[in-house]
């Protein structure tokens, strides 16, 4: 069986060469039984197909195999580290193949950039595509590979979608690496979307981006409005104080005192202090905004309890070790 590399990012995409002779089909690319895109691919080949330790196999006629994955990552990566980082699997892996070739395809990349523009959900994607070429004696194989990775903004939660292609020749057949090469250009950029996916996939994400301002309008309504409720409850223990410290026999400098009164408080979390004025049994803060903020003396008043998404509050401590 191949070793895990050839599961997890199929390099060696394995397909017969195209000749001016031949004619070409297009075969649908399916999610969930949703027809997403479509690939060309000769005639004489059948798709779909299941080879016994090549789990990527996609199109297989005579020995020859198309092979077409893609990869999702949630987290933004390095697209050059992670080639390298490739490359370096597929050598320890593969002792036998030999890499002979890495390159940059700029084409593919700008084909991608522009097929992928009036997708919404990609709008602002980063293309970079890697190649390279390989030979593999034992398994009589001569292949050329491309890794697209696209970085995609996504709201501010940074996403990768890698995209694999390829093209392997026995060795037995008489085809430099230009003829490899370009056919593996050919299928790359024989990849085009489902127009009825393409339009739904846009309208779900138009509904997406309405319910996350919907969300986000509702969010910071409520932050104005616990915002405000604070700060009455603060003039109100301010406007207690200043009346009870009017009415008591002081002296000037403990009338000052008074209305200048502070709790301190810290967060067990972070160490985070903070200096507030008067004094509640419960202070709350939100970690990323120190003016946003919930103080009570109920113990059963709890802001982060059916609050909206995003919202956080800590609840802070009595700093009785001082400043």
């Amino acid at each position: 069986m191949k070793p895990l590399i050839y599961l997890l990012l199929p390099l060696l995409f394995i397909v017969t060469p195209i000749t001016q002779a031949q004619g070409l089909k297009y075969v649908p690319l399916q999610e969930n039984g949703t027809t997403t895109a479509y690939v060309s691919v000769p005639e004489s080949f059948n798709c779909n197909v299941k080879i016994p330790d090549t789990p990527t196999a996609f199109c297989a006629a005579g020995g020859y195999i198309y092979h077409l994955h893609g990869a999702f990552i949630s987290n933004p990566v390095d697209p050059e580290q992670y080639f390298n980082n490739l490359l370096q699997q597929v050598s320890a892996e593969n002792p036998n193949a030999n890499i002979e070739n890495r390159y940059r395809i700029s084409t593919i990349s700008q084909y991608v950039t522009q097929r992928d523009a009036n997708l919404l959900f990609r709008y602002g994607q980063q293309v970079v595509t890697f190649g390279f070429d390989v030979v593999d004696q034992q398994d009589n194989q001569k292949s050329s590979a491309a890794v697209t990775v696209s970085s995609l903004p996504n709201n501010g939660a940074p996403v990768t979608i890698v995209q694999l292609y390829g093209f392997t020749v026995p060795l037995s057949e008489s085809h430099d690496y230009s003829q490899i090469q370009n056919e593996l250009l050919r299928f790359a950029k024989s990849y085009q979307y489902d127009p009825n996916w393409l339009q739904s996939a846009n309208a779900q994400h138009l509904q997406f981006q309405n319910n996350l301002s919907a969300k986000n309008r509702a969010f910071q309504q409520s932050q104005q409005q616990i915002h405000q409720s604070n700060m009455d409850a603060l003039d109100r223990s301010h406007n207690s104080y200043m009346e009870r410290s009017a009415a008591s026999d002081r002296s000037h400098s403990a009338y000052i005192d008074s209305i200048h009164e502070r709790q301190q408080l810290v967060d067990p979390n972070t160490g985070t202090r903070y200096e507030a004025d008067g004094y509640y049994d419960y202070n709350y803060v939100n970690p990323n905004d120190s003016s946003i903020y919930y103080r009570t003396n109920d113990p059963t008043a709890n802001p982060n309890i059916n609050n909206n998404q995003g919202e956080d509050y800590q609840l802070l401590q009595e700093n009785n070790a001082g400043w």
